[in-house]
């Protein structure tokens, strides 16, 4: 699959790449999830650019085995003849030799992986990078690349770490947008707004499994992506466990249940302790550390409310990890058994249940990206943030847009193949009412249209009624930006 986008973040390595070739050093650290594609924008990079690269992957090692086989990548990516080292120490010590006749680039993947091989090691850096950031004329770029979100913050964000704040500049790679992710679907050849919708919802903004797919020449259509994650022969089913089994380590078992639960749809803490088994007291602990340490999930509170308001919501962030902690995770037996017709069979018939809340996210991802402009003659007002409302009682709205403490927007997000009816209108105009809004801008997005009444009701209100269709010219228009 060809290179897809990132032009800023390609930006941003050449203009420190610029920097670089005029004698200074710099040391960059890259991260994002497994699968985000980091080190294909670093070959990508390098390949635009014409750089001299070295690409290091740690594995989990000893020091003299890897260091071997760096010393043997060095000579085969810069042609040249270099003495063998016996310490990491004296590897850096080369490195900042050679970068003194040539401008280089070093790539250490995995770089968490050091922590298994020497922990020392992260000190010997230190002491490196902090005698060439004064030494004039080492032209030498190194990037570390680092998945284990968590173990990652512990090795430069920890202030006992001796890494703590040597990195020169830091991209975080995040996931694309569903419009982007649109974009790459149309250039595979899926046609239908529904199908990319439903793909999306399933592998989420990750390019990873696009590109596996691609290289396996499977189609990419909802069926072969559920195939993917069911047939044993294929890794997709298992890969994402023993992932996060390294991320998680030796709480992984808690973890997992608890987003099993949250994809299963238990997304209040009590819901979540419930199905667990997990104390209620005990299980904040862990939903604070998967949100704010592992940034896998995020806590939602309704519109306006306190973010220690109670009632609050626990929501996988990105949907891939949502459908296999839904639709995988809790059959893996079933496909260790090649049982696999029984799991694609389920997937198959709630996947409409799923898909409509991931595009109602979509939604409020895309209404949060137009404000301010100008739709269908109608401008969106401008907002900062785009979320939902609800109460105990089960009222909910899918769409409320702020600008600090005023609602400016409020809709609702239908992914049902029938037609928005009056009726449907009057409930929703029931539960805002609930918000005593005067002013806001009625967006409702209804996959199966509306009925002409519903639709004329809206439009009279200076609201807006979009369809796919419609939304297909919003996202065009988004993916040109």
């Amino acid at each position: 699959m060809k290179f897809f986008d990132r032009e800023l973040e390609l930006i941003s390595l050449r203009d420190i790449w610029h920097v670089v070739k005029s004698g200074k050093f710099n040391f960059v650290v890259i991260t994002g999830r497994r699968g985000v594609g980091k080190t294909r924008l670093l070959f990508e990079f390098a390949n635009r650019e014409n750089v001299p690269m070295v690409y290091l992957f740690v594995e989990k090692k000893g020091v003299e085995s890897l260091l071997s086989k760096f010393i043997q990548r060095v000579e085969y990516s810069l042609s040249i003849r270099v003495p063998k080292v016996k310490s990491f120490e004296d590897f850096l010590f080369l490195l900042k030799n050679i970068a003194k006749t040539r401008e280089v680039l070093v790539v250490f993947d995995e770089f968490q992986n050091f922590k298994y091989c020497d922990t020392e090691i992260f000190s010997v850096f230190q002491e490196a990078i902090d005698e060439m950031k004064f030494e004039k004329n080492i032209r030498l770029m190194i990037v570390a690349i680092g998945s284990m979100i968590g173990m990652l913050r512990e090795i430069f964000e920890s202030e006992a770490s001796p890494l703590y704040g040597r990195k020169t500049s830091e991209i975080f790679l995040k996931p694309f947008e569903f419009w982007e992710i649109r974009s790459l679907l149309k250039d595979l050849g899926v046609i239908s707004e529904e199908e990319i919708i439903e793909i999306y919802s399933m592998l989420g903004g990750m390019p990873r499994y696009y590109d596996t797919m691609d290289r396996l020449e499977l189609k990419i259509t909802k069926e072969n992506v559920i195939k993917y994650f069911t047939i044993k022969t294929y890794p997709g089913w298992r890969e994402v466990r023993n992932e996060l089994i390294e991320e998680f380590r030796e709480a992984h078992a808690t973890y997992f249940s608890i987003l099993e639960a949250i994809a299963a749809g238990n997304v209040t803490s009590n819901e979540i302790a419930n199905y667990t088994g997990i104390r209620e007291k005990s299980i904040h602990k862990y939903l604070n550390e998967l949100a704010n340490y592992f940034e896998i999930i995020e806590k939602r509170v309704p519109a306006l409310a306190s973010k220690r308001a109670r009632g609050a919501r626990y929501f996988i962030r990105d949907p891939f990890y949502s459908f296999w902690f839904r639709y995988i995770f809790p059959n893996s037996d079933l496909i260790e058994l090649e049982q696999h017709k029984i799991v694609q069979d389920e997937i198959m018939k709630d996947l409409p249940n799923y898909v409509s809340f991931i595009f109602e996210e979509i939604i409020r991802r895309t209404i949060l990206k137009i404000a301010g402009k100008n739709i269908q003659g109608v401008k969106i007002p401008i907002v900062n943030y785009v979320g939902s409302w609800w109460d105990r009682k089960g009222n909910e709205v899918n769409i409320v847009g702020t600008r600090g403490r005023e609602i400016r927007i409020l809709g609702e997000v239908k992914w049902r193949k029938t037609a928005f009816t009056h009726k449907d209108l009057e409930k929703f105009i029931e539960k805002t009412n609930l918000l005593n809004v005067k002013n806001a801008l009625i967006i409702i997005v209804s996959r199966g249209g509306f009925t002409e009444s519903a639709k004329k009701y809206i439009e009279e209100k200076n609201g807006l009624a979009l369809t796919l269709k419609d939304l297909k010219e919003v996202w065009e228009r988004l993916k040109s930006h």
